[in-house]
């Protein structure tokens, strides 16, 4: 995702002679706006005429490169120079064609005979330079890019600015390479606001100026004007499929890979051969981890252009992670072959290997990319920013601020070093395998009560994985959410609140600027801490739902209720993912549910994995992996049974688990339009017609909702949910005797509609009919179980009846439900120790300290907990930590 302004050939050459009349005016509007079929049509007749047939054609070949039909476009250049052998602009754009194709001598050539016949061919110039580049010529290169800036400057001096827009957006390629090369960042902003700004005033249609100040900005990470710039370049051409790619980048730099897929494909259906765009669906493919998909889509890339370093990067990717020793030494030697310092493909290397979590591999090629082209930005941003991932900080500051100095544009460069920075004022606390930084203003008490939880979980994870991590583990502290961000993507806006990068973890502060309420700062911990260890141990090579399955698990808290509901309906729907697929949920959801079932599956693969191959078949399975096996192996090599086997035995343990869980038909999911249209095709299904009617009372239509309510009352008395809508609408009207009537006579008490527990639950409980209340949110609670509604609804009740047992019990059930309810802890502690219960009031105690170590209440109530068991020297010891 570096480096594009290589990879993407616009149509760039010379200014047509606009003046030559409308119809050449007309056909450029045409193919500007990406009507590229009508203007071929117009292109073709005006290259019917003789005067008109160098810059027709080269506006025909303009269309068919658009759609990637790039042999006809070259062959309709070789047609006009039959006939126009002294046309440079002909010449040149043949080079920009051949060029694009990796036939660099070819280009080159071409690109001489525009010059000679034209020494200031712009055009033909950027050519040459590029392929004086690519060949690892850079004084001539460089010559080629400075004779722009130059000849710009002397113009402007002049008083005689370039006014051709394409010629403007030539100057602004190789400014951008001058300045690169030679630490100019200040000429970024002028490139874009003075080259590229000049480019579209005198063309305000010139969409290739707005897409190649969107790559610049991109290429920088300053991601919202880029996105702004690739919207206006869309604006004036839906059909610029090299901007969809650039939104498609933009995308994939924050791991939306739906959007990402979709600008792709989008993209590829207008030119299916466009290699940016095949490079970003093979990321996405990466990303994902599908290597052989990966693999075809950088073939095709690489039968339109072989040579091309960006494409050839990745390829190489392909075959290191494949083990592939042989393949990717002769691709190496390929590239060397072509390209004696192939600076570019070493860097796309290891930025793919990265993203892949070969951090040593990615490391070495990004210091290969540098030692061979020092001039390049892109191999010292990324190795500064994989330092900091590393959490080796000393390393990354040296590498970054060297980076800064060459390019102040790149805005992640610019975040790492103010975390850097930032982190100045912080201390340290080491203990035996952990490095905490915290801020000593704001978190100096929460650094001193976690430093030996952590020692707590790292023994327990050692145990339970059969693996010590090697050295002090990282984990800092943040006293601000922008800050923690900062330091887990270089960029302010990541929606979580801690964060494993490898080998470091990050988590805001509960107290922190931008964090809204405190949360269970252990059980972040606890879920990343599980990362560390997975990646440790098995080399970064355990698959995503496996560490994510074993992270959930060890946060020691029962499965949401939204897991639940979500596994009852996909069980039933046979709507489940396998193996193959469920990474997918994780990187690639197709809705928010997908991603939360991801997570459900995760975890009960697991538990599945426990339960059916015994407590050693993680860290047995965990060891497949670090030897390099692929999960089918992995997997017949721990359970001794075949994937297959496997995934049969694990739809029946999802079968088990929900047959477990609760009882009554599980109901399909419709939208209200979804539910019009099944009540027309099936008018005397009821339950569909009351749900139809429930759809009517939720949008206000009362009239409508009592209507068919009442025509499913009228064929079923007692229907449950018509009773519900009915009651409601009784309600309104004040008519609460016939609502308890109706109400009492839906309750089915072997499958209760809920939606009638609840109201009759709370018609009893307002009566102040305790008993009655209870009895019914029972009920409930029997039949959803998982459902935290039912257990709330009983702790009020107990409460009301002064049944502090019960409510004990209930609320005990309660908090396993919500790991971030401080309150309803505090409540149960407080209960406990006046039962005398002072063991049990510890942990709830303890638990409402690993959301807020600052409540006061809380530790009070952990000191009587304490010294109710004749605990006083903890209780010291505790005190102490604490700086009470």
């Amino acid at each position: 995702m570096k480096n594009l302004y290589a990879a993407v050939l616009l149509i760039l050459s010379i200014s047509l002679a606009r003046a030559d009349g409308p119809s050449l005016k007309e056909a450029r509007q045409r193919w500007l706006h990406g009507n590229y079929q009508e203007a071929r049509t117009l292109y073709e007749a005006l290259a019917r005429e003789d005067q008109q047939k160098p810059s027709a054609s080269i506006g025909l070949s303009r269309t068919l490169q658009s759609q990637g039909e790039y042999d006809r476009a070259l062959e309709v250049l070789d047609a006009a120079l039959a006939q126009h052998l002294d046309s440079a602009e002909l010449h040149a754009r043949r080079a920009e064609l051949l060029y694009l194709r990796g036939r660099w001598a070819d280009a080159g050539q071409a690109a001489d005979k525009a010059l000679a016949l034209k020494p200031g061919q712009f055009l033909a110039r950027w050519i040459r330079g590029q392929v004086a580049r690519d060949r690892a010529d850079f004084k001539l290169a460089d010559s080629e890019f400075r004779w722009f800036v130059r000849t710009y400057t002397e113009r402007s001096d002049k008083e005689d600015d370039i006014k051709d827009p394409e010629e403007l957006l030539l100057v602004g390629l190789a400014g951008t390479e001058n300045a690169r090369w030679h630490n100019l960042s200040d000429q970024f902003r002028i490139i874009l606001n003075d080259v590229y700004g000049d480019a579209l005033k005198n063309e305000k249609d010139f969409w290739p100026a707005e897409f190649q100040a969107g790559m610049l900005l991109l290429e920088k990470y300053n991601r919202g004007e880029a996105l702004d710039a690739f919207d206006k370049a869309l604006a004036i051409n839906p059909n610029a499929a090299e901007a969809l790619v650039g939104k498609g980048i933009a995308a994939l730099q924050k791991y939306e890979v739906k959007d990402a897929e979709r600008f792709a494909e989008r993209a590829l259906q207008i030119n299916p051969n466009l290699p940016e765009a095949l490079r970003l669906r093979a990321d996405i493919s990466f990303m994902v981890g599908d290597l052989d998909a990966a693999t075809r889509l950088l073939d095709h890339a690489r039968t339109i252009n072989p040579r091309q370093e960006s494409t050839l990067g990745r390829s190489a990717c392909c075959l290191y992670l494949r083990r592939d020793s042989r393949g990717f030494e002769q691709l190496e030697q390929e590239v060397e072959r072509q390209d004696p310092k192939p600076g570019v493909f070493y860097d796309e290397l290891a930025e793919r290997l990265e993203e892949r979590r070969q951090f040593d591999a990615a490391e070495r090629y990004y210091k290969k990319a540098l030692d061979l082209r020092p001039e390049l930005p892109g191999p010292r941003n990324s190795l500064g920013l994989l330092y900091m991932r590393l959490g080796r900080e000393k390393e990354a500051l040296d590498m970054l601020t060297k980076a800064f100095k060459a390019d102040e544009f790149n805005v992640r460069v610019a975040n790492s070093l103010k975390v850097l920075q930032h982190l100045e004022k912080y201390d340290t606390l080491r203990t035996e395998h952990f490095q905490l930084r915290y801020d000593p203003q704001t978190d100096r008490r929460l650094a001193r009560y976690m430093a030996p939880y952590l020692e707590d979980i790292y023994a327990q994870l050692a145990e339970r994985f059969g693996y010590r991590l090697p050295g002090p583990i990282l984990i800092e502290v943040f006293d601000s959410h922008e800050m923690f961000s900062g330091r887990t993507i270089a960029l302010p806006d990541l929606h979580t609140v801690g964060a494993c990068t490898g080998r470091v973890i990050a988590m805001a502060s509960p107290y922190g600027k931008g964090i809204r309420r405190p949360f269970n700062w252990a059980r972040v911990l606890r879920h990343e801490l599980v990362h560390i260890f997975n990646l440790e141990q098995t080399r970064f090579q355990v698959p995503h739902w496996l560490t994510e399955g074993l992270a959930v698990t060890n946060e020691g808290f029962p499965r949401p209720q939204l897991w639940n509901q979500l596994l009852r309906e996909r069980v039933a729907t046979n709507d489940l993912m396998d193996l193959d697929k469920i990474d997918l949920g994780f990187i690639r959801p197709q809705s928010p549910l997908d991603w939360q079932m991801a997570y459900c599956q995760g975890q009960l693969y697991v538990e599945y994995l426990t339960t059916k191959y015994g407590p050693t078949a993680v860290s047995q399975l965990l060891s497949a992996y670090r030897d390099g096996r692929n999960t089918a192996s992995a997997i017949s090599q721990v359970c001794h049974v075949d994937k297959k086997s496997f995934e049969d035995g694990y739809r029946a343990f999802l079968e088990e688990t929900v047959s477990e869980m609760a009882s009554g038909p599980i109901t399909k999911r419709m939208t209200y339009s979804q539910l019009q249209r099944a009540h027309e095709a099936e008018p005397d299904n009821l339950d569909v017609a009351a749900r139809l009617a429930e759809q009517y009372l939720i949008r206000q239509d009362r009239k409508e909702a009592r209507k068919l309510a009442d025509a499913v009352l009228a064929k079923k008395a007692a229907h449950p949910l018509a009773s519900y809508v009915k009651a409601r609408l009784l309600q309104d009207a004040g008519e609460d005797e016939a609502v308890r009537t109706l109400l009492e006579a839906a309750l089915d008490r072997q499958t209760p509609e809920p939606k009638v527990l609840q109201s009759l639950g709370k018609l009893y409980f307002e009566a102040r009919d305790f008993t009655k209340a209870a009895d019914i949110y029972e009920l409930a609670h029997r039949k959803e179980p998982y459902e935290s509604k039912w257990m709330i609804e009983l702790v009020r009740v107990y409460a009301q009846a002064g049944d502090k047992a019960k409510q004990i019990s209930m609320l005990e059930k309660l908090v396993a439900t919500d790991a971030d309810d401080l309150d309803q802890r505090k409540r149960l502690a407080k209960m406990l120790l006046d039962a005398g219960r002072h063991r049990e009031a510890e942990r709830y105690a303890r638990e409402a300290l690993e959301i807020d170590v600052r409540d006061a209440e809380a530790r009070e109530f952990l000191q009587q907990a304490l010294l109710g068991q004749n605990k006083s020297s903890e209780w010291e010891k505790l005190h102490q930590i604490l700086d009470f």
